[in-house]
């Protein structure tokens, strides 16, 4: 046989690229655990956002159903506010 294969350096090249192929799994495993906490913060603020604008949507059609049922009271029934309000003493 080849001096170049020899069992010994065929062990060798294969502890090494067993370490080589270790670090990696060890790198590539550390990259998903950090991304995985930057997606779930993500997804944290993404909720916060969304229950925010959902509360905003919310404020804003309750205030815009008050506007309309006041501009109809005033259009159609031609209701006024009350220029002068009377107290009744109990």
């Amino acid at each position: 046989m080849l001096k170049i294969f020899t069992a010994t350096r065929i062990n060798i090249v294969l502890i090494i690229a067993l370490v080589i192929l270790s670090f990696l799994t060890i790198t590539w495993h550390n990259q998903n655990r950090l991304l995985y906490k930057k997606i779930k913060s993500t997804q944290r603020d993404n909720q916060k956002i969304i229950a925010r604008q959902k509360q905003l949507l919310i404020e804003h059609s309750e205030q815009m159903r008050g506007d309309k049922i006041k501009a109809k009271a005033v259009k159609i029934l031609h209701m006024q506010q009350p220029s002068k309000i009377r107290m009744l003493p109990l």
